[in-house]
This record gives C-alpha cells, sequence and structure tokens, in this order.
C-alpha cells in the first residue's frame, strides 16, 4: 500500500512550466555602405512651408543643412517590433508590461509595440543581440540614395502611410509590415507613419547648422517616421522628432538594427 501512495503521487505530481518560447526577431533587411544625402537643404524647408501652409521656416531649420554621409553596412529591422515580440520578451525577462499593453486599440500581436521607454526599447534589441539604429542609419534605409521626400519617393500620396486622416483606412496604429503601404528603395516597411521610432542619437545640430535652437543638446533623442497622430507632413524622412528618455506615447514606437 505505501508503495502504491507514492506511485500515486508520483503520477499528480504537478510538471515543471514550459519554458517561454523564444522570441522570434524580426527579419532585418541589409543597407550596403556607402554615402547618402542626409537632412534638407533651404531649397527642401522652403517647399515643405510652401506645400504644408507653414508660417515659419524655424520649424524646419534643424533639418539643415543637408550633407552627405557615409555609412558602413548595417542590418535594420524590415518593420517595427510587435506587441506580440514584445509579450514573448516580458515572458523570458520578466519586465513589466509597457502603457498600453491593456488598450485593445494598440494591444494586437501584429500592431507594432508602443508605451516603451527609450532604455527599454534599447534593452529589447540588446537581448537579440542587436541595438537602437543611428539616425544616419534610420534615414539612409528610408530614402536610399536619392534624396527622397518619402519612403516610396516624392509624390504626396497619403494612402501610401498610416498618418492622421481617413485616406489610409486606420483610426489608430495598423499591423506592421501592411503591404498597401509603400516602402523605401531597399524594401524596409514602417517608415513613414504608424509610430514615430526610437533612435539611438541626441537631439543636437547638423555639422554647418548655425541656427539656434534651445532643445539642443542631451536631453532629448531624435525620434523619425511620423504616425498614426501625425500630419503628412511630419511623416517626410527628414523630419527630426525627438523626445524625452521616459515617455511612453500611444504612437511611439521602435524598431532594432545591427
Amino acid at each position: 500500500m505505501k508503495g502504491a501512495i507514492g506511485l500515486f503521487l508520483l503520477f499528480i505530481a504537478p510538471l515543471p512550466l514550459a519554458a517561454a518560447p523564444p522570441v522570434q526577431p524580426t527579419e532585418m533587411i541589409t543597407i550596403a555602405p556607402g554615402e547618402f544625402i542626409m537632412g534638407s537643404s533651404d531649397k527642401d524647408i522652403e517647399w515643405a512651408a510652401e506645400t504644408f501652409f507653414s508660417e515659419s521656416l524655424d520649424y524646419y531649420r534643424d533639418e539643415t543643412p543637408a550633407h552627405m554621409v557615409n555609412v558602413p553596412a548595417y542590418k535594420i529591422d524590415l518593420t517595427e517590433v510587435t506587441m506580440g515580440q514584445y509579450q514573448l520578451y516580458m515572458k523570458q525577462t520578466g519586465v513589466q508590461a509597457p502603457k498600453f499593453m491593456d488598450n485593445e486599440r494598440f494591444n494586437q500581436d501584429d500592431q507594432p509595440v508602443v508605451g516603451v521607454t527609450w532604455q527599454e526599447a534599447a534593452d529589447y534589441c540588446a537581448t537579440l543581440s542587436k541595438r537602437l539604429p543611428t539616425e544616419a542609419e534610420w534615414e539612409k534605409a528610408a530614402r536610399g540614395t536619392d534624396a527622397r521626400i518619402y519612403p516610396w519617393g516624392k509624390e504626396l500620396d497619403e494612402t501610401q502611410a498610416n498618418i492622421r486622416g481617413k485616406k489610409d483606412g486606420y483610426r489608430y496604429s495598423s499591423p506592421v509590415g501592411w503591404k498597401k503601404f509603400g516602402t523605401s528603395p531597399y524594401g524596409v516597411r514602417d517608415m513613414a507613419g504608424n509610430v514615430w521610432e526610437w533612435t539611438a542619437d541626441w537631439y543636437q545640430p547638423y555639422p554647418g547648422n548655425t541656427y539656434p535652437n534651445d532643445f539642443y543638446g542631451e536631453q532629448f533623442k531624435v525620434i523619425k517616421g511620423g504616425s498614426w497622430f501625425s500630419n503628412f507632413d511630419l511623416a517626410r524622412v527628414t523630419v527630426r522628432g525627438k523626445s524625452l528618455l521616459d515617455r511612453r506615447n500611444n504612437f511611439l514606437g521602435f524598431r532594432c538594427a545591427q
């Protein structure tokens, strides 16, 4: 009887919890080494101000001057990191859930993760032996070497990106990699609209920029790409958004580089 009880207990003993499945890293696109034109010329910002009915050029001054940048070869994620990927990462590491994880407008598995701080985004990338892209890497991947205004070219087509308005079909963030939206010359997706993206760089003036700006320094990180909450103007690849490192916004996500 004693042996039978032991055998019974053996069979009802709880099994060890299964390990969380590994985070599936986003497919990456290789960007060849070489130069590209970064930023905007005076003519470019005059065009932007006229096209989007801006009252002043001051908003665009931080994009100037246009300058050549030589970027070594690197890889960048095809799409933004998703809520589904971040949830697996949470199970593996025990990190806290980002803001908006419980909001059905933003928490679908194929939507970009939002509500993460700069450090949380950097930590996620590091777990996969990646990092956040530099501002130059992000911009080159978005515009290529032919000085595009948007990833798909120079056409002002509001159906090509998830931005504020009804023409793209989305009120909030859309699934990443949505093929109806325009891609960059390298085939990188989601680089205009959907969510702004963290970069590795501080918000500093470009070489040769002499316009005063009280926000320059090591307080803000550059964010790129515009979002579902942005006007079409802000989806231009040269726009330099900025954010404090601890911000958790529903229009700000990230992708990784390597």
